[in-house]
């Protein structure tokens, strides 16, 4: 996979893992880095796209699979943790998980169906 001049979109992208993952493929040379977040405004990072992007919303799927159209590169990042804690509370917390975490990853990567192929690295492009 080639990064430089690439244009990717990125999940969870305003921290964490996703900040990280959206600045190194900035630093590798992609031509657009596309930040899908839950809050636009909370993307403060230079160069970089903020789309509104719940990954558990259809419309906000659709929307940002149309705003991001030009992305060969996809990062489904994003991710909460909210569940209970093992023997108490509700499950309402771990059902949200299971939506965000386990559904929505496969969510924006559905949306541009076969205009994505996937591509597993080999070890030395791992290192």
């Amino acid at each position: 996979m080639e990064v430089k001049g690439s244009v990717a979109l990125v999940t969870g992208a305003n921290r964490g893992i996703g900040l990280a993952f959206t600045r190194a493929l900035l630093a590798e040379g992609a031509a657009k880095v596309y930040a899908g977040v839950r809050d636009p405004e909370s993307v403060r990072e230079p160069g970089v796209e903020a789309l509104r992007l719940d990954v558990t919303d259809e419309d906000q799927i659709a929307a940002a699979a149309v705003a991001a159209s030009d992305a060969t590169i996809v990062i489904n990042n994003a991710g909460i943790q909210a569940g209970p804690s093992l023997l108490e509370g509700s499950l309402e917390g771990a059902r949200r998980e299971l939506e965000v975490n386990y559904l929505g990853t496969w969510a924006p990567g559905r949306s541009r169906g076969p205009s994505l192929r996937c591509s597993r690295p080999t070890a030395a492009e791992l290192w």
